[in-house]
């Protein structure tokens, strides 16, 4: 299941989505939203599967484990999948990679997002934090399309260009929506141009919790 911002990125590049579709991770939680509702109108185009059953699981299945197994739970290609905060959760991210894509069929799009710097959150435990080079590592076959791929924030609409690196947090401040955003952004500037934030946290880059989205097509 996804969270707001990975919704509203998907719903801009809508078109690039087409059934059947899978999501990896599905089970709803009380704070995610999910593309199933795309594709109400073709029943059966939506698969939803997660380790644990519960509200939005079509299939419970591990997408990490011996592909010759899950080849004989999911049917064969996906024109669209959707990773959603999931891969940060999986003990084997190189096998669950290579499983995608194998269900994913020539020419299918990819949805991937995963954590740059977030807290640690167990579900039911927290493994690994990512970069765009790593996702490229682990997703070799897809070419990604530079225009879907950002980095986002908490704040609602909050996008970053990959090409301007992960947002700091004076950055993230700046562009926030809340009235003090400009304020706190540049304090937290000028913490760092003058040296105080070395002084104060022995470290310069305070970074905000940062989601790395990644859109791209099987070759």
């Amino acid at each position: 299941m996804g969270d707001r911002n990975q919704f509203v990125l998907g719903t801009r590049h809508r078109k690039l989505f087409r059934p059947p579709c899978l999501e990896v991770g599905s089970r709803q939680a009380g704070f995610t939203v999910s593309f199933r509702d795309w594709f109400a109108d073709a029943p059966g185009s939506y698969l939803g599967t997660d380790m644990q059953p519960g509200a939005g699981v079509d299939r419970v299945i591990d997408l990490s484990g011996d592909f010759s197994e899950i080849a004989k739970e999911l049917p064969g290609g996906f024109a669209s999948i959707f990773c959603l905060s999931v891969l940060e959760h999986c003990r084997q991210p190189f096998r669950m990679a290579e499983n995608l894509q194998k269900l994913l069929r020539t020419n299918g799009v990819i949805y991937i997002s995963v954590p740059f710097a977030w807290e640690i959150h167990d579900h039911p435990k927290d493994y690994w934090r990512f970069c765009p080079e790593g996702i490229r590592e682990l997703f070799s076959e897809i070419e990604f399309d530079e225009q879907a791929c950002v980095y986002h924030s908490q704040s609602e609409g909050m996008f970053f260009p990959l090409a301007d690196g992960p947002p700091r947090l004076g950055r993230a401040l700046n562009r926030s929506r809340h009235s003090h955003g400009p304020v706190y952004g540049l304090a937290a500037q000028l913490l760092k141009k003058s040296g105080l934030a070395r002084r104060l946290f022995h470290y310069d880059y305070l970074f905000p919790p940062v989601q790395l989205d990644m859109i791209g097509r099987k070759r």
